[in-house]
């Protein structure tokens, strides 16, 4: 972030006919888009900013006010103003999970893991599963990271076949299996914004009650064999569903 800041500081001191404010906006705006590592970090204080920059406050809130209303920035009472973060998540059979997107947009790609074990599929959920009912499967369940942070609560059931040990998993199941010959051809997803509960936003660093998109996904093989059930509950401000013909 400091790095930032430097570079923008040297940027605004070439010739612009624009307002201060709106020099700072535009700058800012397009070192945000140039390193999209920095998704999810905090700025400094508007004080600090100021200082840095050698320009009035007054001039940083205004600036920032246009970054919040293109929705680049996120400001938060007694929190603060980090970096807005965005996964553009496909609903198309094409799309290549979790880890190759946030690596596509640029961002890093992370896991905190909560189980990975062999159990037998619970009642309630076999009901969405009737396939795997009374079988035992493996079990994973972990909070997704980007740059760090927390953005999605995913918990997925998979024949056992498929992945008999799940503890030597720590990144993409898309890319253990894509080593072995098992390719995701086909889904089908159902979504509900739902709030949060208590131990949901303990886990994801939010507020409870704050919107998410809760979705439950099958995907299948080009046999139409099931590969894996998951339940994920993802940030609203984060993540943008797309849905194509």
């Amino acid at each position: 972030m400091q790095e930032l800041f430097r570079w923008v500081r040297q940027t605004l001191e070439k010739p612009s006919t624009a307002p201060r404010y709106m020099q700072l906006a535009m700058v800012l705006e397009q070192g945000i888009n140039q390193n999209k590592a920095l998704a999810g970090q905090f700025f400094p204080a508007e004080r600090a900013i100021a200082q840095q920059l050698d320009i009035s406050r007054v001039t940083v809130s205004r600036a920032l006010l246009l970054l919040e209303e293109k929705g680049l920035i996120v400001r938060q009472q007694g929190v603060g103003t980090r970096i807005s973060q965005h996964l553009d998540y496909s609903l198309d059979d094409e799309e290549g999970g979790f880890t190759k997107l946030v690596l596509q947009a640029g961002g890093i790609a992370g896991n905190r893991w909560l189980e990975r074990t062999t159990t037998r599929l619970p009642d309630d959920v076999a009901s969405s599963v009737p396939a795997l009912k009374g079988e035992r499967v493996t079990k994973l369940r972990r909070v997704r990271l980007i740059n760090g942070e927390p953005v999605s609560l995913e918990t997925t059931w998979i024949p056992l076949a498929l992945l008999p040990a799940p503890e030597i998993l720590e990144h993409s199941l898309y890319q253990y299996w894509a080593e072995r010959g098992i390719l995701p051809e086909k889904k089908k997803v159902r979504i509900k914004a739902i709030a949060c509960q208590a131990e949901t936003a303990r886990l994801l660093n939010i507020q409870p009650g704050m919107p998410l998109l809760f979705y439950r996904q099958h995907t299948y093989n080009a046999q139409n064999g099931l590969l894996e059930y998951c339940e994920i509950y993802c940030r609203s401000d984060i993540y943008e569903i797309q849905i194509s013909d």
